[in-house]
């Protein structure tokens, strides 16, 4: 099965796991939880777990280029990871925009 598929499918049962817990707050607790919260959490969650290898290269990455934790960099060495690894950076701002 491609990455691509792997991915779509860990999202989608992320999506349903997101989606039941979220009726099971709002019906356990009685309470209007925000809608789509949950859901958009197990997207992120799901894809993230099917893709886990190639997150944590990535994080390897930056942290052979920079010496930091990747949440330490500042935007410049961000701007000069981006020059050095393109590929690399698409990868994480398109994981994070999901």
């Amino acid at each position: 099965m491609s990455k691509a598929m792997k991915t779509a499918a860990g999202g989608t049962i992320g999506f349903l796991g997101g989606l039941l817990l979220e009726h099971g707050i709002e019906s356990i607790f009685g309470i209007d939880f925000i809608n789509g919260v949950c859901e958009v959490a197990g997207v992120v969650l799901g894809a993230s777990l099917v893709n886990r290898d190639l997150a944590e290269a990535a994080y390897r990455q930056i942290k052979r280029s920079t010496g930091k934790e990747p949440a330490e960099i500042t935007e410049a060495e961000w701007r000069q990871f981006k020059t050095e690894h393109p590929n690399t950076a698409a990868y994480l701002e398109k994981a994070l925009k999901a």
